[in-house]
């Protein structure tokens, strides 16, 4: 390649993989403001600032080392914006559809996770009591497709009508694996308290640490339950209201595809190459 063409060659290189980057992270919701910010900056930006220097001063192995922080600053990125995808569509927020629509082809009483609010059709409440609960499900995954060790954040309209008892509850997220028809927990948030003569009108938001899925098997999902943990009749006036006005959802950790994994592992080669390369230059 002749030496002017070096520059644009490289430059289009850190671009493109930031173009796709930034692609995968928008189709897959990762399309935050600050997300798309410290992509342009540390994705392009700085690897393209380091070729303009390294072409100026005639260092090769700069030139590579640019090539690999725009390289490992994309795969992170997409790391982080790519996540979890059922069959259905590629988001990793889930919403609890009303109690009687099930289309995910679950064991019957566990209602569907949709991928969309737009799926909501309905407004549901969902009575408490003494360890009642209620377990809803994702469409299915491939083999494909695994799920990162983080934290599972959920948004639910909890009520409680009583004036006098509190009412606890739990999340409990689960790995359904289609084999076996069993389940695995993932995690199980800490007790959450709905205070009295709360209206369910406003969202209770948690969170806790979920465990990674290394690899999931075709036909595998995700469980959600939510159980009433109060003993007695303390929770006998409490409800999870889901649907259109109480759009009860919760967020999974993202995951990084078998594609990306590759191109992660070939970032830290890039230098190595590099210097192999100027070494056998006449």
């Amino acid at each position: 390649m002749n030496g002017p063409l070096r520059p644009l060659a490289a430059l289009a290189a850190i671009a493109a993989a930031g173009l796709l980057a930034a692609r995968a992270g928008s189709m897959g919701g990762g399309s935050a403001v600050a997300g798309w910010v410290l992509l342009v900056a540390f994705a392009i930006g700085l690897p393209v600032a380091m070729l303009v220097y390294a072409f100026a001063h005639r260092r090769v192995g700069v030139i590579v080392l640019a090539l690999c922080v725009g390289l490992s600053v994309n795969v992170v990125y997409v790391a982080n914006a790519v996540p979890a995808n059922a069959a259905a569509d590629n988001t990793n927020q889930f919403w609890f559809n009303n109690c009687c629509t099930q289309t995910f082809a679950c064991p019957s009483g566990i209602w569907d996770l949709l991928q969309s609010s737009a799926g909501l059709t309905s407004n549901t409440s969902r009575g408490g009591g003494a360890a009642v609960s209620y377990t809803y499900c994702s469409d299915t995954f491939t083999s494909a497709q695994s799920l990162q060790a983080n934290t599972t954040t959920a948004n639910l309209y909890m009520g409680n009508g009583s004036s006098s008892k509190t009412c606890d509850f739990t999340g409990e997220l689960l790995w359904y694996h289609a084999a076996s028809s069993t389940t695995t927990s993932l995690g199980l948030s800490a007790t959450q308290t709905i205070a009295t003569n709360t209206p369910g009108t406003a969202p209770t938001t948690f969170n806790w640490a979920t465990s990674a899925v290394a690899s999931f098997a075709d036909g595998d999902r995700l469980y959600l339950t939510l159980t009433f943990t109060s003993t007695g009749s303390n929770c006998n006036s409490s409800q999870l209201n889901t649907g259109t006005v109480y759009p009860s959802n919760f967020t999974t950790a993202t995951i990084v595809s078998e594609i990306v994994l590759g191109f992660l592992l070939l970032a830290p080669a890039l230098p190595l190459a590099g210097r192999w390369w100027k070494q056998r230059r006449p």
